[in-house]
């Protein structure tokens, strides 16, 4: 992932020339990750993520294995950086 385009940036944005994922270091967000809409998949793991509330719309995912989160409404990932390739 490239680092920032400028030194005027003031924190550090990396992005996929890819497939356009974004990841804020300083706020630890990741932007543009894929959603399965049915049935949502840790992207750390791979194992089923849990959610919340129980009913329908669910709003937060996470996965008891590795801690990685989803925020349905923000559309944010949380606990990804440590995963990310130096």
């Amino acid at each position: 992932m490239a680092g920032p385009p400028s030194g005027h940036v003031p924190y550090p944005i990396f992005v996929c020339p890819y497939d356009g994922v974004v990841h804020d270091q300083k706020r630890e967000l990741w932007h543009g990750l894929p959603e399965t809409p049915a049935k949502l998949h840790c992207p750390v793991c791979g194992g089923a993520m849990e959610f919340e509330p129980k009913e329908p719309p669910h709003r937060i995912f996470f996965c008891y294995h590795c801690g990685t989160t989803y925020d349905r409404e923000r559309r944010a990932w949380f606990g990804l950086a440590y995963y990310r390739a130096p």
